[in-house]
């Protein structure tokens, strides 16, 4: 495993660096994706690279796989949209799980633990993801969590559908959360 890297404990879940010997399987995930699930194939290069400097926060991008009891599972992200400036705290994420890992709830899971990280450290405001308006799986995954659908988006090329969550909606959530629990959350 990398050093020095974030890494995000949950009850089933570790997001952490992605390791030297998991990028040539996430690369072929990439090349097997659904249409639906990416808006196109990286440049393998560039992409390699990203996965080299996994873990590190650097210009609001940061990728991490997402392991269960030590196999890698899938992969969550932020990453700035080609052509669409983000104001500063906004990130931009994405979530990726293989095939058998899906319906079992781990993608709500991945996605609540790193919100939960950007807002907790890395300063972020607002957080956006897409997906496809056929992608019926994560939309569901956006609205469990919490996310509100905020309308159509065009990008490379392709109209997706955006949801959001900003820090106070968050916090809410946290803090009802909490009670239903029995405890406060500060």
């Amino acid at each position: 495993m990398m050093t020095g890297g974030v890494e995000i404990r949950g009850p089933r879940l570790l997001l952490r660096p992605m390791r030297a010997s998991e990028i040539d399987e996430e690369w072929q995930a990439m090349v097997d994706a659904d249409p639906m699930v990416i808006a196109g194939l990286p440049d393998e290069s560039a992409f390699r690279a990203r996965l080299r400097r996994s873990g590190r926060l650097d210009d609001g991008e940061i990728d991490l796989a997402i392991d269960l009891d030590g196999r890698l599972i899938g992969r969550i992200q932020t990453f700035v949209p080609p052509g669409r400036p983000r104001p500063p705290g906004t990130f931009d994420v994405g979530i990726g799980l293989r095939e058998h890992a899906r319906g079992q709830g781990y993608g709500r899971e991945a996605l609540d633990l790193f919100t939960g990280w950007l807002f907790g450290h890395a300063a972020a405001e607002v957080i956006e993801g897409s997906t496809d308006p056929a992608n019926a799986a994560m939309r569901a995954v956006f609205q469990r969590a919490g996310w509100t659908f905020a309308g159509p988006v065009t990008e490379v090329g392709r109209e997706w559908d955006q949801y959001r969550i900003t820090r106070d909606d968050w916090a809410s959530a946290e803090r009802a959360a909490a009670r239903r629990r029995g405890r406060t959350a500060y």
